[in-house]
């Protein structure tokens, strides 16, 4: 019985082979090595062949990478059967690369500062690259108008001015600023003697005001106003004096050199000049021989050092004395001469006060 049942499986096993063999010409059956996907085998042998191959192949590839993928394709027939290589070396490179940008592509995920700090570090290069041309730009801009402003101007005095033939432009243009330059008016310079009641001589350091005084003796000259403040050498009745004396005639006198200090206004005098006006009338109106040198030494004061008619001042701007005191009562005149001082010019004579 037992050898009943061997003969009738060794006839189901020559049953089963038989039927391979007789379909060996229809079945063409293609294994990947190592692949996810296997086809169906015709016969239970060539599925255990399969599977050792798909083994094999899955070592090779988790121990080599891809190096040892191969592409088989496998064909019964009569004689048995027979493995073909299908895969070339090409595949199985691009295999590889495939197997390399995984980790790359991680690495992107979590991200990496270096790149963008690089990128960050260009685009501010270029900003300031940028912004550096512009100022170039611009500052050629500017010399190239300055330079065409004054070349026009240069060749207008050389060609408008008919004295100027034969001459340099430094000398055109030294002509030029000394004509535009106003002259000082006639003074009699008579310094007072260096003392500490009227000419201490402190230094001047630098002059920011012009005051306006009168001198609160009707009918005095500026003569007598000078001696008086000689006199308090000897005196000492009091600490007075001023840079610049004006009569009623017209005559001008300078006590003082610019280069120093007078005691005129107490809390000014370190950065100031001071001018006395004589006058006749209780009033303290100027004469008009008076109000003309006054405008003339105060146009020739401000261009001298730079400054204009909102820098002259009376008195009574700094400390509330009541001088000079027609202009100090009288605020329509005061602005009418800073008016007449601002358009004095050295040809021109204020008509009235």
């Amino acid at each position: 019985m037992g050898q009943a049942q061997r003969s009738g499986g060794r006839d189901f096993s020559q049953n089963r082979a038989g039927n391979a063999r007789r379909s060996h010409t229809r079945d063409n059956i293609s294994v990947i090595a190592g692949g996810a996907s296997r086809s169906r085998a015709g016969s239970s042998a060539q599925k255990s062949r399969n599977s050792a191959g798909e083994r094999a192949g899955r070592r090779g590839t988790d121990s080599d990478g891809l190096e040892n993928l191969e592409l088989w394709e496998i064909s019964r027939e009569s004689e048995g059967s027979r493995m073909m290589r299908l895969a070339d070396r090409e595949q199985v490179r691009s295999g590889q690369r495939h197997s390399r940008q995984r980790p790359q592509s991680d690495r992107r995920n979590v991200g990496s500062p270096r790149p963008v700090s690089a990128i960050k570090r260009r685009k501010a290069r270029k900003r300031r690259l940028n912004l550096y041309r512009l100022f170039t730009f611009l500052m050629i801009g500017v010399c190239l108008i300055l330079i065409y402003q004054t070349t026009g101007a240069v060749y207008r005095m050389m060609h408008d001015d008919k004295t100027s033939k034969g001459k340099g432009i430094v000398e055109i243009v030294s002509e030029k600023i000394e004509g535009n330059r106003m002259e000082a008016p006639p003074t009699i310079v008579d310094y007072l003697e260096p003392n500490e009641f009227s000419r201490p001589g402190t230094e001047l350091k630098k002059i920011k005001s012009i005051f306006v005084h009168y001198t609160a003796n009707p009918g005095t000259s500026a003569a007598q106003n000078r001696s008086y403040f000689a006199n308090l050498a000897e005196t000492q009745e009091r600490s007075a004096s001023a840079h610049f004396i004006i009569g009623y005639e017209g005559e001008l006198i300078q006590c003082i050199p610019l280069e120093e200090q007078a005691y005129a206004v107490a809390t000014r005098n370190e950065d100031s000049v001071s001018i006395e006006c004589c006058y006749l009338d209780e009033d303290g109106k100027f004469t008009q021989e008076t109000y003309d040198t006054l405008v003339h030494t105060l146009a020739w004061l401000t261009q001298e050092n730079h400054l204009s008619t909102d820098d002259i001042l009376r008195h009574y701007d700094c400390g509330g004395k009541m001088c000079p005191l027609y202009y100090v009562e009288h605020e329509d005149a005061w602005e009418k001469l800073l008016a007449d001082v601002k358009e004095y010019k050295p040809e021109k004579v204020s008509e009235s006060n």
